[in-house]
């Protein structure tokens, strides 16, 4: 993980890479664990296929033939990230898109760090979290010149 130090507006901030994007990614990884089917479990409280919105129905349409085989918990999950998907903008979904590609192209050691990282980030008190938010935000408000410009420094001195 790279860390980088600036001074904004007489604050030291501190920038730590990779610890971004991590919430599409983590989209992505609960509904693909939360597309397989589970066996045995109580289909009490399920959604039947036919209670779905025609939206939902037609973004889990691939799931159609196994739905009734999913956790109710599980069809829960998908339906959540189908209604999710549908309330995006066209400009988020294509970024989501673009994220998911990227994280199609990662080798598994890449997906392992990731994972490893976001549970770092994910076991951090919350005000430590915020801070990093925080920190994120700032950076990302400067402009690319200085983003720029902070990132070479910052490879310079791990260098």
């Amino acid at each position: 993980m790279k860390t980088w130090n600036f001074c904004k507006n007489g604050k030291s901030l501190k920038v730590k890479k990779k610890t971004t994007n991590l919430l599409p990614l983590l989209f992505l990884i609960v509904l693909i664990f939360a597309a397989s089917p589970s066996m045995g479990q109580d289909q009490e409280n399920s959604i039947k296929w036919d209670e779905l919105g025609s939206g939902e129905k037609q973004i889990l349409a691939p799931l159609q033939e196994k739905w009734d085989k999913l956790s109710p918990e599980k069809q829960n999950r998908l339906n959540n990230g189908a209604m999710k998907w549908n309330a995006m903008s066209p400009e988020q979904q294509k970024t989501f898109k673009q994220k998911l590609q990227a994280w199609k192209q990662k080798t598994p050691d890449e997906k392992l760090i990731i994972r490893n990282q976001f549970q770092r980030f994910h076991n951090l008190p919350e005000k430590e979290k915020q801070t990093l938010r925080d920190t994120y935000g700032a950076f990302k408000n400067l402009s690319l010149d200085e983003q720029r410009s902070l990132l070479i420094q910052h490879s310079k001195k791990a260098g």
